[in-house]
Formats: structure tokens, sequence, C-alpha cells
């Protein structure tokens, strides 16, 4: 009997065993069901169509967007990656535009971030100078958000969550630099779909606000920009009016580096495949030829030195800030850099131009290319030269790799050498170049970089140094030359060659966008770029919309550019042949 009892024991505990494992499966195959529909249910679109909007519901989209970017980045059942947060948002939308009181939206998305489940506090202990302290006061401002919701978003204030692997920003392995690779890309919408229109202007306006570097000098209110452009997304009912829209939104933000790029030419079209084969500057507050590229000098009507008046009967500077809407500039005097590929855009084979030359007014038909055969960087000149009295010429925008230790090799007994870093370099010489020119290492420049644990705040990484100890370093003066096509790596080259003990600096400010460029996608197949981390002169001064400024300005004028004259060059010279 007891022999039977144990064998009938052992079928029951072996059935038992087969129906957990059944309901084990089952389970697991119910929760990746039930994930998939979860992660798959908007895929085809939000169903959220918005009419009648008010200002009621524009402030409650615009709490809604603080909100949801608030706990994007800092709720960590997001954080983990477990939530498709882009889909909560279409889940939440409809009932906070339903609302009518504020208290009623508050309330619901209390109870909404509540369902995620508790989470808590952490500890936080950082030694790091603090730059830019997240703009967070606003999470503790019960009569705007309610108490219960305004405690709660304290409380996730305080997770200080440093691992980020699966988040919407995480940091790849011994990188300082955000990386928005884990965002949905959403190739394709529905352009009446007000949900990703939506998404598209909270994705920008969150990462601006808690992963742009600068986000305190872009001159702008940035909570004001994001009710302005509330109406503004959703009003956008096509491919090209909805690529506008952002496109505007990133010229809110001040920043050279900022642009849009879309996978189906909209925009490239909307703005015109072809080009006129010139280079211009701002001169006397007046649009002038400086050039003519190469390849077409023979078949352009236009000459060095013109003066243009109208862009098509259009007066050319209301042809300027109608583009100029939708293109970010650092500094809004300095418009060539950013215009450059844009001013004298068509899709038509031909622009009628108006332009001034010597004292007349003419009208000319001048011919337009393909833009991807016009290289309007175009250099002319090698990499180096040696002017006259003994003074050395380097052109970085013409370097090869490592070049530049040929050079100064054959530069050591020069008596001055010249830098022209009004073109973009094209291999680094950041760091290799001052190794020739300074007796030690020197620190040139502070850098910030988003605090991973505090999303929202940067601070200061570690000083950068060029140089070594070189007690035969160059003794002759380095004349560095700048204007507002300084950009980015060469106005970081710039502000580490004015290291050198016999440095100066002439010309005019840099463009002011100074740093490397972080890149992520928004919904509709748009690819657009940031400045990502901030840059910083030795003491702590900005340079971002100021710009690296010349010990020596000089400004070129129509008369040398129309006598074939180089006026910075030739200040650069007489600067070098002066003694120490």
């Amino acid at each position: 009997m007891d022999d039977k009892k144990k064998i009938f024991s052992s079928k029951e505990k072996l059935v038992l065993i087969i129906i957990t494992i059944g309901i084990i499966i089952s389970g697991v195959l119910f929760y990746y069901n039930n994930r998939n529909s979860v992660n798959t249910e908007f895929i085809n679109g939000s169903n959220i169509t918005i009419y009648d909007l008010d200002n009621t519901k524009i402030e409650s989209l615009n709490k809604l967007c603080r909100v949801w970017g608030f706990a994007k980045y800092y709720h960590p059942k997001v954080v983990d990656g477990s939530k498709n947060w882009d889909f909560e948002l279409f889940r939440i939308m409809p009932m906070v535009l339903e609302s009518k009181k504020q208290d009623e939206v508050n309330n619901i998305l209390y109870t909404w971030l509540n369902k995620f489940g508790e989470f808590k506090e952490s500890s936080y202990s950082e030694n790091a100078e603090v730059k830019i302290k997240a703009d967070t006061n606003w999470i503790s401002d019960e009569n705007y958000l309610g108490r219960e919701l305004s405690t709660l978003l304290i409380k996730m204030s305080k997770t200080y969550i440093s691992n980020r692997d699966k988040a919407y920003v995480n940091y790849e392995k011994d990188s300082v630099y955000p990386n928005f690779g884990n965002e949905h890309k959403y190739a394709s919408i529905d352009y009446n779909d007000d949900g990703y229109k939506l998404l598209a202007l909270f994705r920008y306006w969150n990462i601006i606000e808690y992963y742009y570097p600068y986000r305190t000098v872009i001159g702008e209110d940035w909570n004001k920009v994001l009710n302005e452009f509330i109406p503004k997304i959703i009003n956008s009912d096509n491919d090209l009016s909805y690529k506008l829209t952002l496109s505007e939104l990133t010229s809110r933000i001040h920043d050279s580096h900022a642009s849009i790029s879309d996978f189906n030419y909209t925009l490239y079209n909307y703005w015109g495949v072809n080009i006129a084969p010139i280079k211009f500057l701002l001169v006397e507050d007046k649009i002038v030829v400086t050039d003519i590229i190469n390849k077409y000098e023979d078949h352009c009507n236009l000459k060095v030195g013109d003066v243009i008046l109208e862009i098509n009967n259009k007066d050319i500077f209301q042809v300027i800030k109608e583009k100029s809407k939708y293109l970010s500039f650092s500094r809004d005097e300095a418009i060539v850099n950013g215009l450059s590929y844009f001013l004298f855009r068509t899709s038509d084979d031909s622009l009628p131009l108006k332009i001034e030359r010597d004292g007349k007014k003419l009208i000319e038909e001048v011919k337009c290319y393909d833009l991807q055969e016009v290289d309007i960087n175009e250099i002319n000149g090698g990499s180096h030269k040696l002017l006259t009295d003994n003074i050395g010429y380097i052109n970085p925008g013409a370097l090869d790799k490592d070049e530049i230790k040929v050079i100064m090799k054959e530069f050591k007994d020069t008596d001055g050498i010249i830098v022209d870093l009004r073109y973009y370099p094209s291999d680094m010489i950041t760091y290799t170049m001052p190794d020739y020119l300074l007796p030690e290492k020197t620190m040139f420049s502070k850098m910030t970089i988003a605090n991973q644990s505090i999303p929202g705040e940067f601070v200061y990484t570690e000083d950068f140094s060029v140089g070594k100890n070189n007690k035969d370093y160059y003794k002759g003066k380095i004349v560095i030359i700048i204007n507002e096509c300084t950009q980015s790596n060469a106005e970081f080259t710039t502000m580490a060659l004015r290291k050198s003990p016999n440095a100066v600096v002439i010309g005019e400010n840099s463009i002011g966008a100074d740093g490397n460029v972080s890149t992520f996608t928004l919904p509709g197949g748009i690819i657009t770029h940031i400045t990502g981390i901030g840059v910083y002169t030795p003491e702590g001064f900005e340079t971002q919309r100021i710009g690296i400024e010349p010990d020596v300005y000089v400004k070129p004028t129509i008369q040398g550019i129309r006598e074939g004259k180089d006026e910075l060059l030739e200040k650069a010279i007489e600067i070098a042949k002066s003694p120490n």
C-alpha cells in the first residue's frame, strides 16, 4: 500500500510539473503576444485628430509634452527600455485633450504615471563642477501640476539613473556623448495624423530641454516656443509644410550646426536642385560676389566684386529673410556661412539677378548647375606655400592626412606662419600642430557634457590641453585668420593655436558653433543635427553664439574685392613680418 502511494504521488508530481510548465509557457506566450500588440498598436497611426484647437488644449498639450518628456528621461520603467514611450503618449493624449480644466489634466497625468508602478529614490554624489543645472523648478509648482503630480515628479527627479543602456538616450562604452539611436524612426507617417506630428515636436523640444549643452543661450523662451509650434505643427497637413515647420523649429535654437534633411528629398527639392556657381560675402552691408567656381568661370556672366541687389525681381535681403526662417544661425548677423548652399538655389536652369557693377545696375540671367556637381567649398591652391619675406602660409582646408608634420619641418626656419582658418580643416591639426608651437603643455579649452544621472544638467569634463615640453618650439609669429566661415573644428583649432606665445588672431568673429555634432531622427524620415557638447574658453566664457573673437579686427572692402585683394591675408602678412 505504501509503495502504491509513492507511485501515485510521483505521477501526481509529474502531472503538476507538466501543468506548471504549460502555465508558464502560456504566460510567456501571452506576455510576448500582448507586448507585440502593445508595441505595434499605433504603428499604422495614432488615430489622433485634433479639432477646434484652442488655448485650453494648447496649455494641456504643453503640460503633456513637459511631463511626458520628464518621465521619458527620469522614470525607471522608461529608462530601462520596457516601455514604448511614444505609444504611451498616444494612449494618454486623447484623455488630456478631452479635459476642460487643468485640474483634470493633472489628475489624468498622475493616474497615468502611477500605473507604471512604484520606484525608489536613490542617493547621489558627484564631484564634477556643474555648468548648467537642470531646469526642473516647474515640477515643484503645485499650482501648475497639483500636489499629487508635483510630489510624484519630485520623487522621480531623485532616481539618479546612471545605467541607460536601453534608454532613449544612452551612452556607448567609454563615450561621454549622448546617443539617440534608440529613438524610433517612423520613416513614413500620415500628415493628417496629429499624434505623430506632435510626437515630432515633443521629441525635439525635450531633447533640446535635456540634452542640448547651450540651452541657456538660445535667446528664446523655450516654453513659449513650444506653445507657438503646437498649432503650427498641427496645421501642417502635407509633407512639405510639416518638414518646413520642423526646419523653422530648428532655427529657434540658433545653432549653425542645427539642420534637417529627409529621406525623400522633399526639402532638397524645395530649395532647388540647381545653384549659381558663385561664392559671396556680406561686405559693407551688401552681398558681394567674391569668387566664381573654377569649372564654370568661362560660362558665368557675373564678375568678382558684383553687388547683388535682387534675386528673381525680389530684394535680396527680403529673400534672405524668407529663407533664413528655415535655417539656423548661431549669430543672426553672420548669415553667409549658413546661406552658401541656399541663397542662389533654384530648380530652373538660370536665375535672374539684378546687380550693381561699375556704378551701373544690370539684369543678368545667371546659368545654374546641378548642386551635386558644384563644389561651393572649392579651395584654390595647395595646402601650403612660402610667401615673400620668408613667411609660410598654410591652408588647413587642403591638408592631406598628417601633412602638417611635413609642413612644420619645412617652415621651421621661417619668420612667421599664417594659418588660414577661414577654411575648414581637412585633417585634424588641433593637437598635432601645437606640438611645434608651444614650449609646454597648455590648457586651451573647457568642455561640458550631459550628466548621465541628471538629464538636463551639464558638468565640466576634464580640461583640454595641447603642446608638450619642447625647448625647440617655433619662435616666429603665428597669425591665424578667421571669419564667420570659421566653424566647429576650425574654431576649436583656433582656440588651440592661439595659445602659441607669439600667436595673433585676425579677421572677424567666427560663427559661434563649437563642439561635436549629435544626430537624431524625427517621424517622417527626418534626420536632424545639433551641437552635442559645450565648448568654453579656459576661463569658462561662452563661444557659442559669440564666436572666437580676433585680437585684430579686419574686414574686407568692396573695392578691395574688385581689385583682387585678400585684405585679411595682406594684414596677416604685415603682422607676421612685424617684430615679436
